[in-house]
């Protein structure tokens, strides 16, 4: 008969293959043995020791009324919180909670347009932490984004008359391009690398045949599909989106000796991918097929390229993607619009050139602006 662990020691196998364990529970840091800690009849030393050190439960202080903790804690029980989906949920929570470690105690009526905008300068200078980078323009433009609806809903209980926030100027961001979007020749050249049957081709045409972002791209599995069908919940958005399952991707997940029971993509150890752990996944496959300059993201980019230069409408891009607005499928489809949109213009000019010209090698576009404007 199997002997159970102490209460709340779990079992995992690492990375090297070998079986560790590991106190946790909630309200209490997370604790690594570096024995076994026996069972619940018999407890290590080393289990005995830890119970016996482990701090009271600290109490939960109350924030401040009026306060920037206190504006928090009645942000995150509003609509406006509830309507986002969980992703935006967790990355938008991540920025307000370093925002609150800082100002947490703050008044919120004294929080000027000077507070404000030194807040933001800081921001978007960029430090080094211990091994990590962090702050820089992209950092300020997403705080300033999340203060814009926190102090919003501020002005709607009251507690300030008007948004700080608002008064500043918008942060600027150099324009990059985003991720860059996978050519047709980049897809063939990493199909031909991984081969159907593998992990790192599936990966690729999940993505290619959805459009969706790694988060969900990694959370694949069969009880999304039905009867020809995809039923996707986007976690960014908490959008649900039907999509047409590709024979493409069919014959992908066909081909593999085995997936996961509740996602396609598993890691060696049979789980489901972690959003960073797949983003990193996917940065190996792209380095081992010659194109460290393809993302995960890439795909999603290049999907949607696809579709616009067959002609696909803005509304029907959105319908794949989940995007909200125009604004947002402009970024997936700048490029493919602007090429197609010279391509119209320039054309007309061309055409008209060819078609007058007068055999002398000058003077045909000249003509036909002239006739033109006799017709006028």
């Amino acid at each position: 008969m199997k002997r159970r662990l102490p209460e709340n020691v779990t079992s995992f196998i690492d990375r090297n293959g070998k079986e560790r364990f590991r106190y946790r529970k909630t309200g209490r840091p997370t604790y690594c043995f570096k024995e076994h800690p026996g069972t619940q009849a018999n407890p290590s030393e080393e289990y005995k020791a830890l119970i016996a050190r482990q701090p009271e439960k600290r109490r939960i202080e109350r924030a401040a009324p009026g306060t920037v903790s206190d504006l928090i804690a009645r942000f995150y029980r509003s609509s406006a919180w509830e309507g986002a989906g969980d992703e935006s949920k967790r990355v938008r929570r991540g920025i307000i909670e370093r925002f609150r470690a800082k100002h947490g105690d703050k008044p919120v009526n004294r929080l000027t347009f000077e507070h404000i905008e030194s807040i933001l300068v800081t921001a978007s200078r960029k430090r080094v932490e211990g091994k990590r980078t962090t702050g820089g323009k992209e950092a300020a433009r997403s705080l300033r984004k999340q203060l814009m609806r926190l102090f919003a809903y501020a002005v709607k209980l009251k507690m300030i008359a008007t948004n700080p926030v608002a008064q500043t100027d918008r942060v600027k961001v150099p324009r990059t391009g985003g991720h860059h979007s996978w050519t047709e020749a980049e897809i063939a050249q990493y199909r031909k690398r991984h081969a159907l049957g593998t992990k790192a081709r599936l990966a690729l045409e999940i993505m290619l045949w959805t459009w969706q972002r790694r988060g969900d791209a990694r959370l694949f599995g069969r009880s999304q599909m039905r009867s020809g069908k995809i039923r996707y919940t986007q976690g960014k958005t908490g959008k649900t989106l039907w999509l047409p399952a590709a024979p493409q991707l069919v014959a992908a997940i066909d081909a593999m000796p085995a997936t996961g029971i509740e996602t396609f993509l598993v890691t060696d150890y049979g789980k489901p991918f972690s959003k960073a752990g797949f983003g990193n996944k996917m940065r190996e496959w792209c380095d081992e097929a010659g194109l460290p300059h393809c993302t995960a993201h890439g795909v999603r980019k290049a999907g949607a390229r696809r579709a616009a230069q067959l002609g696909a409408s803005n509304q029907g891009l959105k319908s794949v993607g989940g995007w909200s607005g125009d604004a947002e499928v402009a970024i997936y489809t700048a490029a493919v619009d602007q090429e197609a949109l010279a391509e119209v213009t320039l054309r007309l000019v061309i055409d008209a050139d060819l078609a007058n010209h007068d055999g002398s090698g000058f003077g045909g576009l000249a003509n036909a602006v002239q006739d033109q404007q006799v017709r006028i």
